[in-house]
């Protein structure tokens, strides 16, 4: 694998078994097998919108090692940039990342899988906003305060690891991170998807033209076969 110094690097992490049907936690008032079906979505959606990004940053995926045999070919488009860990739940980044080809001097953007509501420009402009002459974290939140992406300069493990250490919680990982000397970037407004009333918000936005932009028209109907399954409790 060629890794130059400056390509920034994008890691999607499951940080629980999320295929595996009798691994997974269920969404509330979703089947298993409707669950699984989501998170492939959710997990999906963000490999086709980083596809576009492909000749410009390294994309890894890491997942864990119970999903691994249940993972169809053609999820993953390159095995080589796979990262499995064998914990139920990811306690840690950055002793998995540190063992692959990841450039030290490159911006690491981690990003968790069960978000949605970014766009590549998003992403790109994400990059920009970390300015190598000065300490900085870009942190994107959801409407819940949950963390769905963290931006950095390297690996650092200190701001990484933390993330999960507070449950991806933001007024926990400011607290947290409240000693260091550092810029923090904040962008909001997106959605992590954690329980039901999550999928609620996210079928009243994927009826929202200006979805599209970050989920295509073959996602939004994979989607709908989602949501007409469970319309009835959606339109409650």
């Amino acid at each position: 694998m060629n890794n130059t110094p400056n390509r920034n690097s994008i890691i999607i992490v499951a940080d629980s078994p999320i295929i595996n049907p009798k691994e997974i936690k269920s969404y509330p008032n979703l089947s298993v097998n409707y669950s699984v079906y989501l998170n492939t979505l959710l997990y999906s959606n963000w490999l086709e919108i980083l596809s576009g990004l492909k000749e410009q940053v390294e994309i890894f995926t890491i997942l864990n090692e119970k999903d691994m045999e249940f993972i169809p070919k053609y999820f993953l488009p390159d095995k080589d940039h796979t990262i499995t860990y064998n914990e139920p739940q990811l306690t840690n980044l950055t002793d998995y990342l540190l063992k692959r080809p990841i450039s030290p001097n490159s911006k690491s953007l981690v990003l968790f899988y069960n978000s949605i509501g970014i766009m590549q420009n998003d992403i790109l402009r994400i990059f920009n906003l970390l300015q190598a002459e000065e300490p900085s974290i870009v942190i994107g939140k959801s409407v819940r305060d949950k963390i769905i992406l963290a931006c950095t300069n390297g690996l650092d493990v200190e701001l990484i690891d933390s993330i999960l250490a507070v449950k991806r919680n933001y007024d926990d990982y400011l607290s947290y991170i409240s000693s260091k000397d550092i810029f923090i970037h904040t962008l909001s407004g997106f959605l992590s998807i954690d329980n039901f009333e999550d999928i609620k918000k996210l079928y009243i936005e994927l009826s929202k033209k200006e979805s599209l932009s970050y989920c295509s028209q073959k996602m939004h109907e994979n989607f709908n076969d989602l949501f007409i399954e469970y319309k009835e409790l959606l339109n409650v």
